[in-house]
């Protein structure tokens, strides 16, 4: 379900026509979030660090208003509920696209999300199913080879590009604490800084 904002009342209506028709209009930071205690859960329960560290992710996707809004023609709706679309990597050095249902419930989350990633390494190519043309979902991409820095996504530019773009890093010790890093890339239109700071404060509360 979706409902769809009334721009004539919305505070950022002027914002938003600003940055709708730039040619890039997508803007990113990239942030070391501790992930102390969420990797010490993984290991004392044996559940996928991965899907545990995404389903964190995907409540704090969840709570943040913004993070839920998607531009559709000239429309911006909020989305009830936001899905995780993540890519998977196989033995053979590849990745597919996968479509990963949010539940409140991290557990059956975790349960589910195993078994369509059991379903994308056994396939071949990309896998563009038909949920990956969804706009309510975030586009999720681990890496979590490199501690990166900074990194740039590719994207079919143009203001009306509005999901979320969230990849993760490299595991690394810092002050005793174990942090995550975290590139997140939105579109102008319908976010700002100070939006990414909310979502940064709702991940921040959950372990």
């Amino acid at each position: 379900m979706k409902r769809t904002i009334d721009k004539n009342i919305w505070n950022r209506k002027e914002h938003f026509d600003f940055f709708k028709d730039f040619d890039d209009p997508l803007f990113g930071v990239t942030v070391n979030v501790d992930f102390t205690t969420t990797y010490k859960q993984t290991k004392e329960s044996g559940k996928s660090f991965f899907l545990t560290s995404l389903h964190r992710i995907m409540q704090a996707v969840n709570e943040t208003e913004e993070f839920r809004y998607r531009i559709e023609g000239d429309d911006v709706v909020c989305y009830d509920v936001i899905h995780a679309a993540s890519t998977v990597g196989r033995e053979d050095g590849t990745f597919g696209f996968s479509f990963m249902e949010y539940y409140d419930d991290r557990d059956l989350f975790i349960e589910k999300a195993s078994q369509v990633m059991e379903h994308i390494k056994k396939m071949t190519g990309i896998t563009l199913i038909e949920q990956t043309d969804s706009i309510n979902v975030i586009h999720y991409s681990p890496m979590p080879w490199i501690q990166f820095t900074d990194l740039k996504h590719p994207a079919k530019l143009g203001g009306r590009f509005s999901i979320p773009k969230i990849s993760t890093g490299k595991l690394f010790e810092e002050g005793g604490q174990l942090m995550l890093p975290m590139s997140i890339t939105a579109n102008h239109a319908v976010m700002d800084g100070l939006h990414i700071a909310h979502f940064l404060e709702n991940l921040n509360k959950y372990k």
